[in-house]
Protein backbone atom coordinates (compact mmCIF):
# COMPACT_ATOMS: atom_id res chain seq x y z
CA UNK A 1 0.00 0.00 0.00
CA UNK A 2 1.15 3.81 -0.56
CA UNK A 3 3.20 4.94 2.20
CA UNK A 4 1.67 8.62 2.06
CA UNK A 5 -1.60 7.30 2.41
CA UNK A 6 -0.94 4.79 5.59
CA UNK A 7 1.08 7.97 6.92
CA UNK A 8 -2.24 10.44 6.08
CA UNK A 9 -4.51 7.81 7.55
CA UNK A 10 -2.06 7.64 10.73
CA UNK A 11 -2.82 11.36 10.63
CA UNK A 12 -6.31 11.53 10.32
CA UNK A 13 -6.58 8.79 13.23
CA UNK A 14 -4.66 10.83 15.44
CA UNK A 15 -7.32 13.48 14.19
CA UNK A 16 -10.64 11.96 14.86
CA UNK A 17 -8.95 10.47 18.66
CA UNK A 18 -8.35 13.85 19.64
CA UNK A 19 -11.65 15.56 18.92
CA UNK A 20 -13.68 12.39 20.40
CA UNK A 21 -11.89 13.56 23.50
CA UNK A 22 -13.21 17.46 22.41
CA UNK A 23 -17.15 15.92 22.02
CA UNK A 24 -16.33 13.42 25.21
CA UNK A 25 -15.48 16.98 27.42
CA UNK A 26 -18.67 18.67 25.80
CA UNK A 27 -20.70 15.93 27.14
CA UNK A 28 -18.98 15.76 30.21
CA UNK A 29 -20.41 19.56 31.22
CA UNK A 30 -23.86 18.45 31.20
CA UNK A 31 -22.89 15.74 34.44
CA UNK A 32 -24.35 16.41 37.71
CA UNK A 33 -21.74 14.14 40.26
CA UNK A 34 -22.11 10.73 39.15
CA UNK A 35 -25.17 10.32 37.22
CA UNK A 36 -24.45 8.34 34.40
CA UNK A 37 -27.70 8.55 32.62
CA UNK A 38 -27.41 11.57 32.06
CA UNK A 39 -24.48 11.56 30.18
CA UNK A 40 -25.78 8.60 28.45
CA UNK A 41 -28.21 11.18 26.40
CA UNK A 42 -26.01 13.45 25.35
CA UNK A 43 -25.46 13.76 21.53
CA UNK A 44 -22.07 14.21 22.16
CA UNK A 45 -20.78 11.40 23.98
CA UNK A 46 -21.75 8.86 21.75
CA UNK A 47 -20.14 11.10 19.03
CA UNK A 48 -17.09 10.67 20.75
CA UNK A 49 -17.53 7.26 21.25
CA UNK A 50 -18.02 6.96 17.41
CA UNK A 51 -14.75 9.33 16.64
CA UNK A 52 -12.89 7.01 19.12
CA UNK A 53 -14.36 3.40 17.63
CA UNK A 54 -12.73 4.22 13.98
CA UNK A 55 -9.79 6.00 15.38
CA UNK A 56 -9.03 2.72 16.94
CA UNK A 57 -10.70 0.57 13.88
CA UNK A 58 -7.72 2.76 11.80
CA UNK A 59 -5.09 2.04 13.87
CA UNK A 60 -5.83 -1.69 14.01
CA UNK A 61 -5.69 -1.84 9.94
CA UNK A 62 -2.55 0.73 10.55
CA UNK A 63 -1.27 -2.47 12.18
CA UNK A 64 -1.19 -4.58 9.56
CA UNK A 65 1.34 -2.14 7.56
CA UNK A 66 3.34 -0.38 10.36
CA UNK A 67 5.74 -2.31 13.55
CA UNK A 68 3.72 -1.79 16.50
CA UNK A 69 7.24 -0.02 18.13
CA UNK A 70 6.60 2.46 15.35
CA UNK A 71 2.83 2.77 14.87
CA UNK A 72 2.19 3.23 18.82
CA UNK A 73 4.78 6.15 19.55
CA UNK A 74 3.21 8.27 16.48
CA UNK A 75 0.03 8.20 17.79
CA UNK A 76 1.00 10.56 19.52
CA UNK A 77 0.55 12.93 17.09
CA UNK A 78 -2.98 13.46 18.98
CA UNK A 79 -1.40 15.52 21.15
CA UNK A 80 -0.87 17.55 18.63
CA UNK A 81 -4.33 17.55 17.25
CA UNK A 82 -5.60 18.45 20.66
CA UNK A 83 -3.63 21.02 21.35
CA UNK A 84 -4.66 22.70 18.07
CA UNK A 85 -8.73 21.66 19.23
CA UNK A 86 -8.39 23.06 22.92
CA UNK A 87 -7.01 26.23 21.28
CA UNK A 88 -9.22 26.84 18.03
CA UNK A 89 -12.37 25.36 20.19
CA UNK A 90 -12.10 25.60 23.68
CA UNK A 91 -9.96 29.17 24.01
CA UNK A 92 -7.05 27.81 25.55
CA UNK A 93 -3.85 29.57 25.67
CA UNK A 94 -0.96 27.97 23.80
CA UNK A 95 2.03 28.51 25.75
CA UNK A 96 5.77 28.58 24.80
CA UNK A 97 5.96 25.64 26.58
CA UNK A 98 3.56 23.47 25.19
CA UNK A 99 4.99 24.75 21.61
CA UNK A 100 8.30 23.30 23.22
CA UNK A 101 6.14 20.07 24.28
CA UNK A 102 4.46 19.70 20.49
CA UNK A 103 8.18 19.76 18.95
CA UNK A 104 9.60 17.19 20.93
CA UNK A 105 6.77 14.84 19.81
CA UNK A 106 7.06 15.59 16.13
CA UNK A 107 11.25 14.98 17.05
CA UNK A 108 10.22 11.94 18.38
CA UNK A 109 7.98 10.61 16.26
CA UNK A 110 10.09 11.45 13.43
CA UNK A 111 12.88 9.50 14.65
CA UNK A 112 10.83 6.78 15.68
CA UNK A 113 9.55 6.93 11.71
CA UNK A 114 13.15 6.44 10.12
CA UNK A 115 13.40 3.37 12.05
Amino acid sequence: MNTILLYAMLIAGCALGAFASYFFKGASGALNGLNVTILLRQKTFWLGGLLYLVAAVNNIFLLRYFDYSILLPMSSITYIWTMVIASRLLGEQITKRKIFGVCAIIAGAVLISQG
